[in-house]
């Protein structure tokens, strides 16, 4: 899952998340990388709905990518984000790699 929107709705949160619970349900590895405003959803100690399902996700597995550039320019380092969360310093081409080499969907919000 490529995310690029900012956490601002629960509905978006609620989609993506059930997306990501469908998919591990059915076996799936699940890769997300979070880019652009997206990086906002990896902020730590996030409340609510993205905060809950972001955790979730880490603790059953889901690798969970944000871009360091992103999160410079927004003022945010690696210590502000979620533990589990990898920061990437090329976040792009390895979602690119990942995506020709190990993917089956991609899905972008």
């Amino acid at each position: 899952m490529l995310v690029m929107k900012p956490p601002h709705s629960d509905e978006d949160a609620r989609r993506m998340c059930g997306l990501l619970s469908s998919a591990r349900a059915k076996g799936m590895g699940v890769g997300v990388y979070l880019l652009g405003d997206g990086v906002y959803c990896a902020k730590k100690g996030h409340r609510g709905l993205v905060g809950e399902s972001l955790r979730s996700a880490l603790s059953k597995g889901a690798e969970i990518n944000a871009s360091k550039k992103d999160l410079l320019s927004r003022a945010m380092g690696e210590a502000d984000v979620e533990p589990g969360v990898k920061v990437l310093e090329d976040l792009e081409s390895t979602f690119v790699e990942d995506m020709m080499e190990r993917s089956e969907r991609v899905t972008s919000w």
